[in-house]
């Protein structure tokens, strides 16, 4: 078994070194730039959790991973280690989709659209995560009518539960793999209502007993499909809504013109580009127009565009020109921008 020393006498914020009983590698963000803190906290995944000493603690797919960067700083390196494998940057640059050329995007925005200024100083750095299919399936699932607080209590219960855990003796948390769907097929639907899955857990083993029935790698698969086949073939399963099939496109397949229309974005939307659509339902039809809208406006990326603008209205972000928002990845403050149960949709945090 592997060991981690982490003993809190031994941090250091060195600017070079900083928290040096990792062995850190680091990532320069010169030219990427790269919000680390904005990225896991703007309701894109729910099982990073971070320590103390400011360090976030994942897993993607089986690897453990911790990171590290100065808070509010998106061209400061990016601190990272994986275990038990360690070194494994490929895994760390896929996730964070640090190819992704940020700084052409903004000037083709605010191009675009220039009342999105704000919301992009606000948060520049701030990315789209590549998350593992299967776990961001199933966490928007549990994200229908729900608050982030237990949202992130129930996915982390379910991997707990079900899942493999990370062995690594001195971990700030237990960390486990996300569960396979054949652990998921034969969870104990009463332990999941205990775990606050509530009305949802049924459907939780519904729709893993039905990906049973398809190609292991059907879901995987999609990321090759074109964004309408995607969308398409999500929204035949039972209980996948056109929202949580754009979230699973944009946060797990590589769709990043998904645009998931919630009552911010809506409300955004409105504001923006739609005003003859203030006060209207939410039908099949305006919510097409209103993700139209975003595509028109914002073009190939706009699943990124809208997460900034999504973002800063929960952030409720000073006026132009003011200081960089309160910190971003201190535990406790992600309260006061959880969601509660909206009547449109799956009303998710998303």
């Amino acid at each position: 078994m592997n060991v981690l020393d982490y003993s809190p006498q031994l941090l250091s914020r060195a600017p070079d070194s900083p928290l040096t009983f990792l062995n850190w590698n680091h990532l320069a963000c010169v030219g990427r730039p790269f919000n680390l803190a904005a990225t896991l906290a703007s309701g894109q995944s729910f099982r990073w959790r971070q320590d103390a000493a400011g360090i976030w603690w994942g897993v993607v797919e089986r690897i453990g991973m911790a990171v590290w960067q100065e808070e509010g700083q998106p061209d400061s390196p990016l601190y990272w280690q994986t275990f038990p494998e360690p070194n494994r940057e490929d895994v760390v640059a896929d996730y964070f989709r640090l190819d992704v050329d940020l700084e052409g995007l903004y000037a083709d925005w605010t191009r675009r659209e220039p009342r999105i200024t704000d919301a992009l100083a606000a948060f520049r750095g701030l990315r789209i995560l590549r998350q593992p299919p299967l776990e961001c399936f199933f966490g928007f699932l549990c994200a229908t009518c729900n608050t982030v607080i237990k949202i992130e209590r129930s996915v982390r219960r379910l991997a707990e539960r079900y899942g493999e855990e990370i062995a690594l003796t001195g971990l700030p948390f237990s960390l486990s793999a996300f569960p396979t769907i054949a652990a998921l097929a034969d969870a104990d639907e009463d332990a999941l209502r205990a775990d606050l899955w509530g009305y949802r857990a049924p459907l939780v083993l519904r729709l893993a007993r039905h990906l049973q029935t398809l190609p292991p790698d059907w879901l995987p698969s999609l990321r090759q499909a074109s964004y309408a086949e995607a969308h398409a073939e999500l929204s035949t399963l039972h209980g996948i809504g056109a929202k949580l099939a754009d979230c699973i496109c944009l946060f797990a397949l590589d769709k990043d013109a998904a645009v998931p229309i919630d009552t911010h974005i809506r409300k955004i939307g409105a504001r923006l580009f739609l005003p003859e659509l203030a006060d209207k339902s939410l039908t099949p039809r305006n919510y097409a127009a209103f993700a139209d809208a975003y595509r028109d406006r914002f073009g190939p990326y706009a699943g990124w565009a809208q997460q900034y603008l999504f973002f800063a209205e929960l952030r409720r972000i000073p006026p132009r020109g003011s200081a960089y928002p309160q910190p971003l990845s201190r535990r406790g403050e992600r309260d006061q921008f959880s969601i509660s149960p909206l009547p449109s949709d799956e009303g998710n945090p998303r």
